[in-house]
């Protein structure tokens, strides 16, 4: 089989992710504790609208801030929303031994304020030139249209010429 080029997805592939951090630290400033936050939020639909970029941030924590009854300001509530995330060393050191063989992509379901936190704290996106995201082509996996812009963003390779690396089955079908 040849390989053209490889992509990544970023949760629980390069980045592990912490939701009770989240919690916890919503539940500081909130008269909610950390398990009915966990229920608002699996009910909530502008999580969704917001990972695929049907909101803008400000809208999404100022409807976050209301509906967890946040007492902190919206600017808090985006950095407990965003800081969840620890580097996966092993998996991120594969990338930088594909880097110089291969085009190198990123493929995830993500939003506005994790990709910018992320991005900020994390040097190894720049091994990465091709970098897609839900909220900017307003698709999640496994909608065909995210695999789409990826391919597309690479040159146009051949998709069975494409090696995909994510933790959910039905995204790698």
């Amino acid at each position: 089989m040849k390989i053209s080029a490889v992509c990544f997805d970023l949760g629980k592939v390069l980045l592990h992710f912490d939701w009770q951090l989240m919690l916890d630290r919503v539940a500081e400033k909130s008269p909610l504790p950390p398990g009915e936050i966990s229920r608002l939020l699996k009910e909530d639909r502008q999580i969704l609208a917001y990972e695929v970029g049907g909101i803008t941030s400000s809208k999404f924590f100022s409807h976050l801030k209301k509906r967890l009854k946040y007492k902190g300001t919206a600017k808090e509530l985006r950095a407990c929303f965003s800081d969840i995330f620890t580097p996966l060393p092993d998996h991120i050191a594969l990338a930088a031994l594909l880097a110089p063989h291969y085009p190198l992509a990123i493929i995830s379901n993500t939003n506005e304020a994790h990709i910018v936190h992320a991005e900020a704290t994390y040097s190894f996106f720049s091994l990465f030139a091709v970098r897609i995201y839900s909220h900017q082509v307003k698709a999640m996996k496994p909608d065909r249209a995210i695999y789409q812009a990826a391919l597309a963003a690479l040159g146009g390779i051949d998709p069975l010429e494409t090696l995909f690396i994510d933790d959910i089955e039905a995204n790698i079908l």
